[in-house]
């Protein structure tokens, strides 16, 4: 609601500067992201990772498994210290599970800077190109539908799919599809909603001054 109200009100300040000399767009970020061609490759190659590290995690938890039936076997038949052996040897296996998973899921872990690394430039290409797009086009202003703050607008006035040819012109769409065998530890759930934090500041309109030809 906050960012209608700002929008409103910077939208009744361009008008109010003379109808004739505005120019108003928008785009569907949403849209791009789903239809990227880039952004399912990155999904895709996210998904490679994250396979792998739960693989890594799920093979500790089987070792851990396993020596805790060894332990079950064995603790009638052995001393005191061998017990206590056996047991330090497992907490310290079950330590470095959480460790290594803490380290790849954890906040600020692998998963969140490879997703990071993935897709910030992918979120700067489209910045740029819409950018690009309200330079040579002489756009006043142009809002992100995807972030509630247009309650209605034109088609005509949509420019998501001259952005979405731009971002697309070189690229071919991956067909291979990574289905994750585990359940957890969970990556984020909606890989496009973690795409969408990349683009904060999207939600405010993009104006003339924003704009580096």
């Amino acid at each position: 609601m906050k960012k209608l109200l700002i929008v409103t009100l910077i939208l009744i300040g361009i008008l109010g500067l003379g109808a004739q000399n505005v120019k108003l767009g928008y785009v569907n970020t949403d849209r791009i992201l789903i239809d990227s061609n880039e952004a399912t490759e990155i999904s895709r190659l996210f998904q490679l990772d994250r396979q792998n590290w739960t693989n890594q995690i799920r093979a500790l938890d089987d070792e851990i498994q396993q020596m805790e039936r060894d332990f079950e076997i064995r603790k009638l038949s052995v001393s005191e210290a061998t017990k206590r052996d056996m047991q330090g040897k497992i907490d310290a296996k079950k330590a470095e599970a959480g460790q290594l998973l803490e380290q790849y899921f954890g906040e600020g872990g692998t998963a969140e800077q490879r997703y990071r690394e993935l897709i910030d430039p992918l979120t700067k290409k489209i910045h740029d190109i819409i950018t690009k797009i309200a330079a040579d086009e002489n756009y006043t202003m142009i809002l992100d539908v995807s972030m509630g703050v247009v309650l209605y607008a034109t088609p005509s006035i949509d420019i998501t799919e001259q952005v979405l040819q731009e971002l697309n012109k070189d690229t071919i769409k991956p067909t291979d599809v990574v289905t994750p065998e585990m359940d957890k530890p969970e990556a984020p759930a909606d890989p496009f909603g973690e795409m969408k934090d990349g683009f904060q500041g999207f939600g405010d309109p993009l104006k003339p001054e924003d704009i580096k030809p």
